[in-house]
């Protein structure tokens, strides 16, 4: 069953979007994050970023919670160092501007990304009345830099934040990888996650198939070592439409900064076993039976998947369709719904962020807690 709509984008920008027979404000009385002709998130202040991305602002204070971390799979074939155990999770806890409140929010991450770029969606969220939870997952943005990842201890870690804040359920929204967590969260714990807003989320598909060859951590690590300025331009800019600088740069800047540190292979090494947990633990086997309210909001544009450098020619133009596998299985769920919204690529918060929030305010307003 599923409720699919495209969003008409001019309505959007002119302040209005019909949804379910509905019209929902798109634009907000107070601020909903940076203004066009600024950047989506600070520029490094300087040449050079430790892996914690200390002294990088974010938008809300950040704090930490400490954490077991603990990652073991079969696919997984190294040890990780004994200190990876004890590891940090940084977070903003965002509280509403409202006395009454209506639930809680997780907003997570995608991979390339971290917990400072929801700044537009945590006022949009706040100023809604939403208690906004921001973490970077371990392996991310200012949390514990670990050489394991699997998407289990990352949901393990989720409920010790939730448990920690005496949050008994929560509506999470998920970004790209983060949609892969909150599938596996509301899998493994759906008395914890009462509704699921997936933005362009990875995991709807078999990223295994059409390899060309068996690919694992040390392909990974050796193409994330070796990215020169240009090339890991042209990554981020493959995730966008709009190609302007301010929404390309800023990221750029940052990991050259982190690329200029000193402990820059251990980053290497967390961002080539968070690779590895998306090549091995897709959600396609389970995604279309999740019982609890779920939202997709995908760029339509957006061809996004893993292993596309190792990926046969012949298999690349059929990859990476994310809006059209979202929509599919948003019609097998008992509770899915889709969004289209156009012109649009991987990160339609950043992109399209009126469409975005007015899709995401609609459903949390009829699913919030």
């Amino acid at each position: 069953m599923v409720d699919s709509m495209v969003v008409n984008r001019r309505s959007v920008l002119s302040g209005t979007l019909a949804v379910g027979g509905l019209v929902v404000s798109g634009c907000h009385s107070k601020p909903a994050g940076p203004a066009e002709d600024e950047p989506v998130v600070p520029w490094p202040a300087g040449d050079t970023l430790g892996i914690g991305l200390e002294g990088y602002p974010y938008p809300h204070p950040v704090q930490y919670l400490e954490v077991t971390h603990l990652a073991e799979a079969d696919w997984i074939d190294r040890r990780a160092s004994g200190w990876e155990r004890r590891a940090r999770m940084a977070y903003m806890d965002v509280l509403p501007d409202s006395a009454k409140a209506k639930g809680a929010v997780l907003l997570v991450h995608g991979k390339n990304f971290f917990g400072a770029y929801w700044t537009g969606v945590i006022e949009a969220l706040r100023h809604s009345g939403f208690r906004v939870i921001v973490p970077d997952l371990i392996g991310w943005g200012k949390s514990t830099k670990a050489s394991t990842l699997t998407a289990a201890s990352l949901v393990t870690h989720l409920r010790s934040l939730l448990d920690q804040l005496k949050v008994d359920s929560c509506a999470f929204v998920g970004h790209s990888t983060g949609g892969l967590i909150g599938m596996q969260m509301a899998r493994a714990l759906p008395g914890r996650v009462h509704a699921l807003v997936l933005e362009n989320p990875m995991g709807l598909e078999d990223y295994r198939h059409g390899l060309m060859r068996p690919v694992g951590h040390q392909d990974w690590a050796d193409d994330e070592r070796s990215m020169t300025a240009d090339q890991i331009r042209q990554y981020m800019a493959h995730y966008f439409v709009n190609k302007a600088p301010r929404l390309i740069e800023p990221f750029v800047a940052v990991r050259r900064a982190v690329g200029r540190g000193p402990e820059f292979e251990r980053w290497v090494q967390s961002s080539a076993a968070a690779t590895d947990m998306l090549l091995n633990e897709p959600a396609v086997d389970f995604v279309g039976s999740l019982p609890l309210p779920s939202l997709f909001v995908c760029g339509l544009s957006d061809r996004t998947y893993v292993g596309a450098k190792y990926t046969a020619p012949k298999d690349q133009g059929a990859k990476g369709n994310i809006a059209a596998m979202a929509k599919g299985f948003a019609a097998r769920m008992p509770k899915g719904r889709f969004v289209g919204v156009p012109e649009t690529g991987h990160v339609p918060h950043l992109e399209s962020p009126a469409a975005f929030n007015s899709a995401v305010l609609e459903f949390l307003a009829v699913n919030a807690q």
